[in-house]
């Protein structure tokens, strides 16, 4: 049976007169308040709690409670934290009770959040807190913290590292792994450093409290939302938004997890008695009942209110039920009609919760939320970690769906037919942080091509990817071709191959400005951020011609009479295309007049071409194109 919604605000209620402590648990008739002076201590004072009529256990202590912590006493037998929990002491072990307002960093509350209510035009970098700057190559005091992302004018022999580096590189949205409270990571200072100590923390414990190895004093539970807060004013200031990773597909642990133990058999699915394992972590949880949604809805914007974020990306979003995400959506657009929220479309496993109720592809539209796309995905590099070669190493049966997803992956014709209904529903991406990255993946397609050819191709995939309609994503550390050492999935490999080398940087960086230069044409030309299909449809015409091979050549409408060219050629030797057949295509598809064109080169293999380089020429034959290569021109 599930439960009516109750209106009240579970958790603690902290006042310097006094603490407020509910707790929702109908089938719980015995539920005491534990309550410890510090983390550490064994002695505690124990407080009977109040069971009302609609299951809520309250507890009102008439004193100052601020620096205590607590725990719920189940029956007399099971000792827990509380799910709704903002802080907590050491390794999740009690909850702690703080004054929220004193975590706030001096010019937080009317710190100036970056706008921009189109999200096309974002330009996403996923990146684990601890990966960014834990190598001794970051130049950062404060390694792998909160502190460290955004220590200012840090470098490795006269390159930028850090926030400098984003800065320098151009993105718009910083995407962190997650920053929630985990359960495998030790918080304790002295296992910092331990190599083991790692995850990447889709591992949940504490929904609603911050990861305390993160912080430089993970003991306080202050300092570890002050210092969030310390990074999220500054990636602001700097005009950077930031998305943070949820997870509420499932729990770490299961029979024994704090909701379970409080409510068993409630906020989980189950089968024939059993944990459903729709998430491949061994549970999932049970959005669709009245009282886990409004869990999920009071953690989202407990987030957005108290932490001022701009976007969530949901793991496993399909496990979470169409009615619980809806509802998510709309209280989080009226709260901020600009947020960025998106998610993975598909499951972990096998799922108790019916394929109609699932987020996934096809509900997207009516949402209003954007997808990671796999298709594109695959389209561009082929499979994930195994040899498998997409279109960009020259795979001609991945021509089709890569245009597709040029298209922003709408449906653009008969045979252009996408998930979409509009680009701002697709995130592009080659590889995030699970699976192959792309340098690795390369090399385990083509294990016998040097490392300039290895280079060529890596190029020649971003190019796609920031060219197509949609909101383009990455993975930190691929814009100067970061290794993985060929492990697929690193979530439970130590930091020593976690960490970002940015030695590498130097070592690439002919790619790395080139990867630049690709977010540069990005926001050069408004064509690549179309918002709507019809847009896409009106303005972004592709060339068909069978002397094309493996190769994708599109144009895309500026003005009246000037247009941009793309030529994505994946094939192994040069592509010719002659200035008749140029405005032919021209001429049918945008309904134009034009005798002659002027051709001038905007991007090639090596980058972007400087005005003072470009030439203008009437091209009476034509263009050629390099091999594996994507170029750029303007068409007048």
């Amino acid at each position: 049976m599930d439960y009516p919604v109750i209106n009240q605000k579970l958790g603690y209620s902290y006042s310097n007169e006094k603490t407020v402590f509910k707790l929702w648990a109908p089938i719980r008739d015995n539920i005491s308040l534990l309550l410890y002076e510090n983390g550490e201590t064994i002695k505690r004072d124990s407080y009977i709690m109040t069971k009302d009529g609609d299951g809520v256990h309250n507890l009102t202590i008439n004193k100052d409670l601020k620096g205590y912590y607590y725990t719920y006493l189940i029956e007399d037998e099971l000792e827990v934290t509380d799910p709704y929990s903002i802080s907590s002491s050491l390794n999740s072990n009690r909850s702690a009770i703080i004054n929220i307002k004193d975590t706030d960093p001096e010019g937080w509350e009317y710190h100036q959040i970056p706008i921009n209510n189109n999200n096309t035009q974002a330009i996403i970098y996923e990146v684990h807190v601890k990966d960014f700057t834990f190598h001794v190559s970051s130049g950062v005091e404060n390694k792998g913290k909160f502190l460290g992302m955004i220590e200012e004018e840090t470098e490795f022999k006269g390159l930028s590292t850090g926030i400098s580096h984003l800065k320098d590189l151009g993105i718009t949205h910083v995407h962190l792994l997650p920053i929630y409270d985990y359960l495998t990571v030790r918080e304790d200072r002295e296992y910092f450093h331990v190599d083991e100590n790692y995850n990447w923390g889709y591992d949940p414990e504490l929904y609603n409290v911050v990861e305390g190895s993160y912080s430089t004093k993970p003991e306080e539970p202050k300092n570890r939302i002050k210092e969030l807060k310390e990074m999220i004013m500054a990636f602001h200031k700097e005009g950077i938004k930031v998305i943070i990773d949820v997870v509420y597909n499932h729990t770490y642990r299961s029979k024994d997890s704090n909701f379970n133990i409080i409510m068993p058999g409630y906020y989980h699915r189950f089968y024939n008695g059993i944990f459903s394992d729709g998430a491949g972590c061994g549970n999932e949880i049970a959005s669709e009942n009245n009282m886990v949604r409004k869990f999920i809805l009071d953690s989202v914007l407990y987030w957005v209110d108290e932490f001022k974020i701009d976007g969530l990306r949901f793991d496993l979003m399909a496990l979470t039920d169409l009615d619980t995400m809806g509802e998510v959506v709309s209280s989080l657009r009226e709260k901020r009609p600009d947020i960025l929220i998106y998610g993975e479309p598909w499951t972990g496993g096998t799922s108790t919760l019916p394929h109609y109720r699932m987020t996934m592809k096809g509900t997207q539209s009516k949402l209003g939320v954007a997808f990671f796309n796999d298709t594109f995905r695959d389209a561009i590099k082929g499979d994930n970690n195994g040899n498998l070669p997409g279109f960009s190493q020259g795979n001609m049966d991945f021509k089709m769906e890569t245009k597709t997803g040029i298209a922003g992956s709408i449906y653009y014709n008969n045979s252009h037919i996408g998930f979409t209904e509009s680009p701002i529903e697709t995130i592009n991406y080659i590889n995030a942080h699970d699976d192959l990255i792309i340098y690795d993946k390369m090399k385990i397609t083509f294990p016998h091509l040097d490392e300039e050819g290895i280079i060529r191709l890596n190029k020649f995939a971003f190019s796609i990817l920031f060219t197509a309609q949609g909101i383009p994503f990455f993975h930190a550390g691929n814009e100067f071709l970061r290794t993985k050492y060929m492990i697929s999935n690193t979530y439970n490999q130590p930091i020593s191959i976690n960490n970002i080398d940015w030695s590498l940087k130097e070592e690439n960086l002919n790619y790395y400005n080139y990867f630049k230069d690709l977010i540069k044409l990005r926001k050069q030309y408004n064509v690549f951020t179309l918002g709507d299909a019809d847009s896409v449809r009106e303005r972004l015409k592709f060339l068909e011609n069978q002397t094309l091979g493996v190769s994708i050549v599109y144009t895309l409408c500026i003005d009246i009479d000037k247009f941009l060219l793309v030529v994505h050629n994946a094939n192994d030797n040069s592509t010719f295309i002659s200035t008749t057949i140029l405005l032919e295509h021209l001429n049918k598809s945008y309904n134009v007049k034009k005798s002659k064109i002027i051709i001038q080169p905007v991007l090639d293999i090596n980058g972007l071409i400087s005005e003072n380089d470009r030439v203008m020429d009437y091209h009476p034959y034509g263009i050629e194109v390099d091999y594996k290569s994507t170029a750029v021109y303007e068409l007048i």
